[in-house]
């Protein structure tokens, strides 16, 4: 299996340090069908969200003069030879700060940011080992955190092409990556989460992760309706159709997509694919040897 952008608007919230957003919400699963989060814990865990993500979304986009940003990699420059055109901007009547990003090949300046800070993104890693939103070792000492967007093109290219070429780092331990839902393009997108989450909750998440990137087009937003989305389920194999279907429905499902969707408004990610490699943001669609420099960067940092 194997597994941009402009700087967001301020969410709701103050100035004051906020504690690490907790709890996990796998931490409580059972063996065997997982039962998800609780909507009033989901709730809880939005406002904690919204309250403390503020120094951090200050962190991500300072110094960004342009609105826009490359990886922050330390390197000179990437230059990724694509760039966002207007299909792949948020649907009408969806906030126009967001959408999909291709990578973007400007000189960034890394964000300086206090301790207090690189512990609230380190506590963003969950780091449970029966989370099905996530692969690789629980204790790798570099965790990436994608918050992508289904029908997001971007998301899909560095998910059919990008990852690939990261999968040694993760099968030898030294990353694990974990999935967030970031929802931007309308209930179609939050439908093809609840789906992959579905398929999740009977241990084939990866694969329908898989299935939908391998269908989806170059550019612009698929189609995903219900139906389409059962017909993955049915291609991969999910043994219970019809509990996959009634998961579709789960009002806990959708709960737990909220909790990732707070948790990304909360340090103003606002376009897809945007990542963190423990606490570096990484913002588009950056190819390998982008990230494989900021691991190299992370694992040093980890050994001072």
């Amino acid at each position: 299996m194997r597994v941009s952008t402009p700087s967001g608007q301020v969410p709701p919230g103050d100035e004051r340090p906020a504690a690490p957003i907790a709890p996990n919400p796998y931490a409580a699963y059972p063996h065997g069908r997982r039962q998800t989060a609780s909507i009033m814990w989901a709730i809880a865990t939005i406002v904690v969200a919204l309250v403390g993500g503020f120094l951090i979304y200050t962190a991500m986009t300072q110094g960004d003069d342009s609105g826009t940003a490359g990886p922050q990699s330390g390197q000179d420059s990437v230059s990724a030879g694509e760039t966002t055109d207007a299909e792949d901007t948020a649907p009408e009547g969806t906030d126009p700060s967001v959408r999909s990003a291709a990578p973007e090949p400007e000189q960034q300046t890394a964000p300086q940011m206090s301790e207090e800070q690189k512990q609230f993104l380190l506590a963003l890693q969950r780091r449970d080992a029966d989370d099905p939103m996530a692969m690789g070792a629980v204790d790798a000492p570099v965790v990436i955190i994608e918050y992508a967007d289904y029908r997001c093109p971007f998301c899909a290219k560095w998910g059919r092409e990008t990852m690939p070429q990261l999968q040694d780092l993760i099968d030898d331990g030294t990353v694990r990556l974990e999935f967030r839902d970031r929802v931007i393009f309308g209930e179609e997108s939050e439908l093809v989460a609840l789906a992959a989450r579905a398929a999740g909750e009977q241990g084939l998440y990866w694969e329908f992760h898989d299935a939908v990137y391998a269908a989806a087009p170059d550019s612009g937003h698929p189609d995903l309706p219900r139906e389409t989305l059962i017909g993955f389920a049915e291609q991969i194999g999910v043994p219970d159709l019809a509990q996959f279907e009634q998961d579709l429905d789960s009002e806990e499902l959708r709960a737990a997509v909220e909790v990732d969707q707070a948790e990304a408004a909360s340090m103003g990610i606002t376009s897809t694919p945007t990542f963190l490699v423990n606490t570096t943001p990484v913002r588009g669609a950056q190819p390998a040897e982008v990230f494989r420099a900021i691991i190299e960067q992370e694992l040093a940092a980890a050994n001072e």
